[in-house]
């Protein structure tokens, strides 16, 4: 993390070759980033069988990764390219809504996370009295209300370089500008400590859920958000390794957020190279990109609705959009050995 007189994400600060690759880059995780996105948004409104608490969270997650990869993305990747800045008041308000972007999407992490842990570990009562609509409502309206208080102190303080930035090359004029969010050092502060809180909420959770997948006989799926009881059989291997599913998804978040934290606190006291920083944000900038994949994609539901899409059955009244069974009715259906597809519901 550069101190208050660099621009790390500046195309002052790299060269002409590190310019045409950082737009590449750039470009390429706006266009998928946007489209997995979107899609996402789009099945959990369509189809009545996605619209879940659970959901809910991955759908505020996806909103506030469009605000990095939809809007800040490809006016970032202008900026690099042709190594000026924007015009007066619209700087401020492209990495207010970055900052913004990135913190909603690390507390939905979190939101998921505990959700699901909830849902596995908790009595069916406990998780319907805590994730009614209302109380769903207010942790989504949480999340945005946090980041936006933790933005207010950077935005009174948001200060417009002088001059413009003529020649990527000239690495000059990078000193005593700061145009963007990641150059403040409370900014920089907020996100560390963002990341380092979610992290633990994420960590303390899928943790509890791979032994809980691991030890307990009554269990749920935590891919298809799914309750099942008393199992009189032995679960199938795929069903067991799903723990390890648990396991890769809060590595992943590991993977995309601690370089950059490590970074971010460092450069509260020392300056750091810019390729550093360089390499470390376009790492944390993929967990934007592959969020709606990570959450989704062995998702059964998720699968079956995008394959109705593709094949235009909701046109023709698929009933893909049938109401969920509530959780209370799961807990009186028992199975038998050899119809396991018969006695999996979704839950509220």
């Amino acid at each position: 993390m550069p101190n208050d007189t660099d621009v790390p994400l500046s195309a002052c600060a790299v060269g002409r070759g590190s310019r045409i690759s950082l737009v590449t880059v750039y470009s390429f995780m706006c266009v998928v980033g946007t489209v997995l996105n979107l899609l996402v948004i789009y099945l959990v409104v369509t189809f009545k069988k996605l619209r879940t608490a659970s959901n809910a969270f991955i759908v505020n997650g996806c909103v506030a990764d469009l605000l990095v990869c939809a809007f800040w993305m490809p006016h970032e990747a202008v900026a690099t390219s042709t190594g000026t800045f924007l015009v007066i008041g619209y700087q401020a308000f492209k990495e207010a809504l970055l900052f913004l972007g990135i913190t909603v999407s690390l507390l939905s992490h979190s939101l998921i996370a505990v959700n699901r842990y909830v849902l596995i570990t908790k009595t069916p009562a406990v998780y319907q009295s805590l994730y009614q609509k209302r109380n769903t409502e207010w942790m989504i309206a949480g999340s945005w209300l946090i980041s936006l208080g933790s933005l207010f102190p950077w935005i009174t303080s948001f200060r417009y370089p002088p001059e413009r930035c003529r020649d990527a090359e000239d690495v000059s004029f990078a000193k005593g500008t700061s145009v963007s969010v990641m150059s403040s050092r409370f900014a920089a502060g907020t996100l560390a400590f963002t990341i380092i809180g979610q992290t633990l909420v994420v960590v303390y959770c899928y943790f509890k859920i791979f032994r809980r997948e691991q030890i307990s006989v009554k269990r749920v799926s935590i891919l298809n958000f799914q309750i099942v009881n008393n199992l009189p059989y032995s679960f199938p291997r795929k069903d067991k390794r799903l723990g390890f599913y648990v396991l890769a998804v809060c590595f992943i978040f590991i993977l995309t957020t601690e370089p950059i934290f490590w970074v971010l606190v460092v450069g509260l006291f020392v300056p750091v190279s810019v390729a550093l920083w360089t390499s470390t944000w376009i790492v944390f900038c993929t967990i934007f990109v592959s969020n709606p994949f990570l959450y989704t994609w062995k998702n059964e539901e998720f699968r079956k609705s995008f394959r109705c899409v593709m094949r235009g059955d909701f046109l023709r009244g698929s009933t893909v959009g049938v109401e969920p069974i509530t959780i209370n009715t799961i807990s009186h259906i028992f199975p038998r050995q050899n119809s396991r597809r018969a006695f999996l519901s979704e839950t509220n």
